[in-house]
This record gives structure tokens, C-alpha cells and sequence, in this order.
């Protein structure tokens, strides 16, 4: 059996703006959520690796830098 993320097909992708006048701590408030759901759910390499993608298209639609998506993927998982 595998375990995969499940997204509607009304999705879309849409987050709090890099360049939006929100504090920082919301606007990647939900990107924490996704990749920390991406860590601690049992999901094969493959659909860990299909999740990252997502996330950096999501990212990428809302114009985050990369390195703070990095940065989040290598400092959630020491708080584990």
C-alpha cells in the first residue's frame, strides 16, 4: 500500500505573496505545513520527491526565494 498527499483538482497553489505586506512568520506559515506534513507522513521516496516539486512550484508562483525553502526543508526535520 502506498501512501501519497491528496490535493483537490480545484487546487491553486495560491499562498500569501513574498512581497505582501503580511509579517514573515505568516507567509511561510504555510510552507512550514506543507513540508513538515511532507516529513512526518509516511510517504514513499518517490512521493517525497513529487511533494518537493509541488512545493517549489507553489513557492516559485509566489515568488519566494529558493534558499528559504531550503532553508525550511534542513531546519524542520532537527525539531523532530
Amino acid at each position: 500500500m502506498s501512501i501519497s498527499i491528496y490535493r483537490k483538482a480545484t487546487n491553486t497553489d495560491t499562498e500569501i505573496h513574498y512581497f505582501s505586506n503580511h509579517h514573515f512568520e505568516q507567509k511561510i506559515s504555510a510552507f512550514r505545513y506543507y513540508i513538515k506534513r511532507m516529513i512526518t507522513l509516511p510517504i514513499s521516496q518517490a512521493g517525497s520527491n513529487k511533494e518537493r516539486v509541488i512545493i517549489n512550484a507553489m513557492a516559485k508562483s509566489n515568488v519566494f526565494p529558493e534558499s528559504i525553502i531550503r532553508n525550511l526543508r534542513t531546519k524542520l526535520p532537527l525539531k523532530k
